[in-house]
């Protein structure tokens, strides 16, 4: 059990990747647009794949987004992934009523969590192996979810 205070933006990058490399059967994300966590990158979409790929039915990946148009338009990978293993994966558009929440959250099996205290500053407290302390974050995760959205749809529609 371990926390720790991350106050720079590569520490913050370290972070992000630590938690990801830590989680085994779900992932929760809350941020603005997905840009600061870089899912983009390679090692990022494989620990991503890697984790949907096991097809357990605990597997969940679970993301939801204030401002989905960087989602759709810089995402390529991460909208195939939603492509090819929904229900697994889910990206929901959050209710224009949580668009006063500044902070993020990266949540993995519960127990390792990341919280961005701000969207605009790399301060974030980065907390491992305990899910006492998480389990606050969890709880307001689930209530984000539970607010309501939209969910991203993999493909485009246009005419």
């Amino acid at each position: 059990m371990s926390s720790r205070l991350i106050t720079t933006w590569s520490d913050y990058d370290g972070a992000v990747q630590e938690i990801l490399d830590r989680s085994t059967a779900t992932l929760q994300i809350f941020d603005e647009d997905l840009a600061p966590l870089r899912l983009e990158s390679p090692e990022r979409i494989a620990v991503l794949r890697g984790l949907l790929v096991a097809r357990e039915s605990h597997q969940r990946l679970t993301i939801v987004v204030q401002k989905p148009d960087f989602v759709r338009q810089y995402s390529p990978q991460l909208m195939h992934l939603l492509t090819v293993y929904a229900p697994s994966l889910t990206v929901i558009h959050s209710p224009p009523h949580l668009d006063k929440f500044k902070d993020s959250l990266l949540i993995a099996d519960g127990r390792h969590t990341l919280i961005r205290f701000h969207r605009d500053h790399a301060r974030a407290r980065l907390i491992l192996d305990d899910v006492h302390e998480c389990t606050p974050h969890t709880k307001r995760f689930e209530e984000i979810v539970a607010a309501g959205g939209e969910p991203l749809s993999p493909t485009t529609l246009g005419l």
